[in-house]
């Protein structure tokens, strides 16, 4: 109660003050029968009863106090402690439950951010060791192109190696962008009516040349234009990230279908390929932060790229599904209208 302290205080004055009332009548009444004195002396003797009951329940609200206490500093110096029987169906049996589950609900969380730290703890170091090798090789081929004595057979070639290492360097550089990106919190959507049909093509252009060296096909049917409230620019960055996987894990002449469906309140976008596919024990585990499958040797990347598509989604009212076996994978993007 918001004013129980008040209401004690009163009831336990009026009480006073009627007990008193009470001894100065008895007092008074000399001459009175016994049973007159009786009648005067009950409310002394119920106000009594009441300053006893008004202590014992002092006293048990402190050793109640008392016992939380003891059972929270337990709790928070990760130790196993009951200060009430569990076997009972009481509040504080109740409130004993709810702060042991609170407690290994953060101790859970908090393995897991250690886990996620010694993981990014880990990717920076591996990706900045990576850096360090595209950097000497383009400072390397850049001073052997001052060469003024060089054929052109081998400028040709050193020119290409310079490529090759600033394709990597501008790689793991927008990884660790990326990676800032997650860490900070700084994906701020602003979802506006937008042709889903532009978005797909600018995602489209953004890996086209990668799907050129490796002579893989790009299909989209765009005979029809669709629209929903979507932030452009991050949503093309979500539609990339799984063209690009799909990119990176499909053979040399793969073949990437692009459709888009429509439904009552919801586009849905297929991305299909027909690579490798995804392993069924792995296909709940790759939207993890930091996660790389088995298949994911030797093949650029730090596992952030499916978590940051979801992301968006999901921040856009969306959801994301993928389907696998042996002749390829299928991503669904379900975009809300």
């Amino acid at each position: 109660m918001k004013y129980f302290k008040l209401y004690r205080k009163l009831i336990l004055t009026l009480a006073a003050c009627v007990t008193i009332g009470a001894g100065i009548l008895a007092l008074l009444w000399n001459q009175s029968s016994f049973l007159e004195r009786f009648v005067c002396l009950t409310p002394l003797l119920l106000c009594s009863l009441l300053f006893l009951l008004d202590f014992l329940h002092n006293r048990y609200d402190d050793d109640l106090l008392e016992k939380i206490t003891l059972l929270i500093e337990a709790l928070v110096e990760q130790q196993e402690a009951l200060a009430f029987p569990e076997d009972e169906d009481t509040l504080t049996a109740r409130l004993q439950h709810q702060l042991l589950k609170l407690r290994n609900i953060l101790i859970a969380q908090n393995q897991m951010l250690s886990q996620e730290k010694e993981q990014i703890k880990t990717l920076i170091s591996d990706i900045s060791h990576q850096i360090k090798t595209p950097v000497a090789a383009a400072n390397t081929f850049a001073q052997l192109l001052n060469d003024e004595e060089l054929s052109f057979g081998e400028r040709s070639d050193y020119t290409a190696a310079l490529q090759t290492a600033l394709k990597k360097l501008t790689f793991l550089t927008n990884s660790l962008i990326k990676m800032s990106r997650l860490e900070s919190g700084i994906i701020c959507l602003h979802p506006e009516r937008n042709s889903l049909n532009d978005i797909i093509l600018q995602a489209v252009k953004t890996v086209y040349a990668k799907a050129k060296e490796k002579n893989s096909q790009i299909t989209f049917d765009a005979t029809q234009n669709f629209e929903a409230e979507l932030d452009f620019n991050w949503t093309a960055e979500a539609i990339t990230n799984i063209l690009d996987n799909a990119i990176k894990y499909t053979p040399c002449n793969g073949l990437i279908r692009v459709s888009v469906s429509e439904y009552p309140s919801y586009l849905r976008l297929d991305i299909c390929d027909n690579g490798p596919g995804i392993p069924e024990d792995e296909q709940a585990k790759i939207f993890g932060r930091f996660y790389r499958g088995k298949y994911s040797s030797g093949v650029d990347g730090v596992g952030i790229g499916l978590y940051l598509t979801r992301d968006i989604i999901t921040k856009q009212h969306g959801y994301i599904k993928v389907s696998s076996d042996q002749n390829g994978s299928t991503f669904s993007l379900f975009l809300k209208k």
